[in-house]
């Protein structure tokens, strides 16, 4: 099943080894992917039995390790999230049992830490080079070394990070997981997610959230316990029973701590759901809100009281065989609600694509009443028969926006929506990137949505992000008419397009600030924000200039401003890691997007190197957990990847001895992650 492509997936192999017992190993079985779950294979067992032992524990609750704990602390400064999460396990048994510790993250988050304290002893993950991973698992498979590996699928919109060992009667384990997400604003809110699935009543939950905002807040609520992924089931009450305290207009804290009766009201597994925190900044310059430290920058751009464009937006709708049944139906009905939010100053045309195309008309139609209604009858007529032509669809569309390219500044798009592979005319996913790109030109905006997980999400990511957009995975739930119309929601309204960002000195221009994001945008949308990360490439200067320009319904826009750096002071360090987060997100993207083999090298090659240095796990690196020297023997450790789990030896440690340990226990851990643009 293909996966989503601007998706976070981390994973974590942890092989217990009794130091009683015989000598017994198990190889890795052919067809086998390292995925979220984990294997843990004692050391006398067989790989049956420990599967077998798997199963048990997901049928047979009773047979769980008790959590003492579940603390999540969680650390919000201008939208730049630190999540840290501590379990503490403990078998009551007078036998071994598996302890499992589960999370599931934001699928734009970045695992910084992993440790974990098993009789006092610490283990703590370092990040390395995801090819190391695959040279040592072939080194262990030669050496007859335990490896265990098994896949699952990645929750909707999130990556599951689990990780189980054996703990010994009576014994306790504590787990520590920290990542960092940076919160994207959408629809004009900021929406901080965080998972608690525990699969059982805990005696002591704490979930505990500092926001500091310096821009100030221009409200924050705390909605119910979101149980389900569809967003019809999304609740608009409040969570009574967390407390929200304003410490001051830039500062709130969030508490909640439900009893285990609170728990058990939920269901018989306690909270199965994610606690959601929302809210908005005072947004006061329409250049946006800048921070400094030390060398490095971030600029927040999301102007105020700008007018809507008005827009050129054609609907490419694939009707092919495969779209049958729910599929067409949603889209249908989701056609007719977005149909009906366009504005009556914007220009609209429909094709449709299976083998051939067709249009709805033959030119762009104003958006009256009068071709609503007529667009909204032929949506209804659509039928699913037939193959995929992608290609000449949008050198259709493309050929529909181009007749009305010289006669205004509209923002110009093509919304496609596909739920499977280009089966018909130009197949080669290469060529049809190649195609559009020649074709659109930079003149017009592609949207992708990716219909299901039949389609390749990652041609439709490469194919947007080509070509000023983006791509978005539609899931087939009974909520696929709401996902279809919330995401046009985002793209309605336009407030700028051919947006570029400039900075330098006030009194020398020609000084550049260096290592910067993106800064040139194909649209600005109502509700979003552009984000700007970069350093200064020697001393900081005395006084900043930054200059925003662009195309608005008014015609041209520009803003300009000279800051005073010492008025852009960041209140601690945290811009130096923010832009390094925001520096590999742009780096993967740019690879994505790039068209040249050498040049992707490059980008990969940046993000690697930045990866490595400030200890992220991207789709670049792994997490390992090492343990040190037992008795003189070398230390082992174990790399996972999103293919294979290995245990190998090494030359180093990274385990502290807090008392000595009853037996021998090797523990690795990688994490994997799928980054979205």
């Amino acid at each position: 099943m293909v996966r989503v492509g601007w998706a976070l997936a981390a994973a974590i192999c942890i092989l217990v080894l009794a130091e009683c017992g015989s000598e017994g190993s198990h190889r890795k079985r052919d067809g086998e992917i390292a995925g979220f779950n984990v294997v843990i294979a004692g050391r006398q067992d067989s790989r049956d039995k420990v599967l077998g032992r798997r199963v048990r524990r997901q049928d047979d609750a009773s047979d769980m390790v008790d959590v003492y704990w579940l603390h999540v602390d969680s650390r919000v400064t201008s939208r730049f999230a630190t999540v840290t999460v501590e379990s503490k396990l403990a078998n009551r048994r007078d036998r071994g049992r598996e302890a499992v510790f589960t999370m599931q993250l934001p699928e734009t988050a970045f695992i910084s830490n992993f440790s974990m304290v098993i009789t006092d002893t610490l283990y703590v993950g370092t990040v390395m080079e995801k090819g190391a991973a695959r040279q040592a698992y072939d080194a262990a498979v030669e050496a007859g070394e335990s490896a265990g590996h098994v896949a699952q699928e990645s929750p909707r919109g999130r990556e599951e990070f689990r990780i189980a060992i054996n703990v010994g009667a009576e014994e306790k384990v504590t787990f520590q997981l920290t990542y960092q997400e940076f919160l994207v604003r959408r629809l004009g809110i900021y929406e901080h997610v965080i998972s608690i699935r525990p699969e059982q009543i805990i005696p002591d939950m704490r979930i505990t959230v500092d926001l500091r905002e310096s821009q100030g807040f221009s409200f924050l609520r705390v909605p119910d316990i979101r149980t389900s992924d569809l967003l019809t089931d999304q609740s608009t009450d409040e969570l009574s029973t967390a407390t929200v305290s304003r410490v001051s207009p830039e500062h709130y804290t969030v508490t909640y701590s439900p009893s285990e009766q609170e728990q058990a009201a939920m269901s018989a597994q306690g909270i199965m759901g994610d606690f959601v925190v929302q809210y908005d900044v005072i947004r006061q310059q329409q250049i946006g809100f800048i921070q400094v430290y030390g060398d490095y920058f971030v600029h927040y751009f999301a102007p105020t009281g700008l007018p809507v464009m008005p827009k050129n937006v054609i609907f490419v709708i694939d009707v092919s065989g495969s779209m049958s049944g729910d599929k067409i139906l949603q889209t249908k009905e989701a056609m007719a609600v977005i149909l009906d939010e366009l504005r009556e100053t914007d220009f609209f045309n429909i094709v449709t694509f299976s083998d051939r195309t067709k249009r709805w008309k033959s030119e762009l139609q104003v958006a009256n009443q009068e071709n609503i209604r007529a667009a909204d009858t032929y949506v209804t007529s659509m039928v699913a028969q037939g193959g995929t032509n992608i290609n000449d669809a949008i050198i259709e569309a493309s050929a529909l926006l181009d007749q009305v390219l010289r006669h205004d500044s509209r923002a110009s798009m093509i919304v496609l929506l596909t739920d499977g592979q280009p089966t018909v005319g130009v197949t080669n996913t290469n060529q049809i990137i190649a195609n559009a790109r020649d074709f659109l030109a930079g003149n017009h905006a592609l949207f992708c949505l990716g219909f299901g997980y039949d389609v390749s999400f990652e041609f439709l990511e490469r194919l947007a992000l080509q070509n000023g957009g983006f791509a978005r995975r539609i899931y087939p739930d009974d909520d696929g008419e709401l996902q279809l119309t919330s995401f046009f929601d985002e793209v309605a309204k336009p407030l700028m397009i051919d947006v570029n960002m400039r900075y330098g000195q006030a009194s020398n221009p020609a000084l550049q600030v260096a290592d910067v994001t993106q800064t040139a945008f194909s649209n600005y949308f109502n509700g979003s924000e552009v984000v700007v990360a970069g350093r200064f490439p020697g001393a900081p200067p005395s006084n900043f200039h930054v200059t925003v320009t662009g195309t608005g319904a008014q015609d041209a826009l520009s803003l300009v401003e000279d800051f005073q750096l010492a008025s852009l002071a960041a209140p601690e360090g945290f811009v130096e890691r923010l832009w390094a987060y925001l520096t590999i997100k742009d780096l993967l993207k740019k690879e994505r997007a790039a068209t040249e083999e050498e040049q992707q090298n490059k980008l990969k090659e940046r993000a690697l190197n930045m990866s490595l240095e400030y200890n992220f796990v991207t789709p670049l690196t792994s997490m390992v957990v090492l343990q040190n020297e037992r008795r003189g023997q070398p230390t082992n450790k174990m790399f996972v990847d999103s293919r294979q789990v290995v245990l190998a030896s090494a030359p180093r440690s990274g385990a502290t001895n807090l008392r000595s340990w009853p037996f021998w226990l090797v523990a690795s851990a990688i994490v994997f992650a799928l980054l979205p643009p």
